[in-house]
């Protein structure tokens, strides 16, 4: 009677055990993958992150020039003040912009776009108030679209590097939006509800590939087996008895 307690008593231990195992088996090979996908990470970019920095890019180039001309023609103070710092903060962003595209073998474009262009020439004739409030709507309005490419990007990029940048370039658009804002030429119908262009991208996070669901179910089934057969040495064993 003894041996047959401790007997059922190995074997619903192993069953436990290999229960268990499953994901025991999943967790080593998810550990097992992680570092060279985090290096993985750190080389490949998504087409999300690369429209990021070309976007980025984009902004720079027109908006360092309207910054430094907002510095020199602005009306106001707050005007002169507000470009000064986004010619200053644009042109840092560029710098890092311009060495991320090299390590990761982005193209940049080297002028502005057309609609950019467009409105670079629509400032550049204003004189006066005329000009305070064309420079501050367009330039929160374009702040406003690219803060939510920012924030999609700072969400969902799988890549750390991007992910640091996403999330510099995040603090220092929100710091040019509010100083716009700040300086009264900004309208209603311009400016202050300008509409971020909707994306909608998927980002499978942490899911089991079908690679670690078959290591599970082969852990599982030599488990099985090595308990079943555990469970017939100790029946033959108390057999012979």
């Amino acid at each position: 009677m003894r041996h047959r307690i401790v007997r059922w008593s190995v074997a619903a231990f192993l069953v436990v055990i290999g229960a268990a195992c499953p994901a025991v088996g999943v967790a080593m090979a998810s550990a097992s993958q992680t570092q060279p996908a985090a290096q993985q990470a750190q080389q490949v970019l998504a087409p999300l992150d690369r429209e990021f920095l070309t976007v980025i890019n984009f902004a720079n180039l027109w908006e360092v020039p309207m910054g430094k001309l907002a510095a020199e023609r602005g009306n106001s103070q707050a005007v002169r003040d507000t470009g000064t710092v986004l010619a200053q903060d644009h042109t840092k962003l560029d710098v890092a912009v311009n060495k991320l595209a090299d390590q990761f073998g982005v193209r940049l474009p080297d002028k502005p776009s057309s609609s950019t262009q467009g409105w670079m020439n629509e400032i550049s004739s204003k004189t006066g108030e005329e000009f305070d409030d064309t420079f501050a709507d367009r330039l929160r309005a374009a702040h406003g679209t690219v803060f939510g490419l920012i924030a999609e990007v700072r969400s969902g990029t799988r890549n750390p590097v991007i992910r640091d940048f996403a999330s510099q370039a995040n603090e220092i658009v929100m710091k040019h939006m509010t100083l716009l804002e700040g300086t009264g030429h900004v309208t209603v119908e311009h400016g202050m509800f300008a509409e971020a262009a909707a994306r909608q991208t998927t980002y499978p996070e942490n899911t089991l590939t079908r690679g670690d669901l078959l290591l599970a179910g082969l852990v599982a089934v030599l488990m099985a087996a090595a308990t079943i057969g555990i469970v017939r040495t100790f029946s033959a064993h108390g057999s012979a008895e």
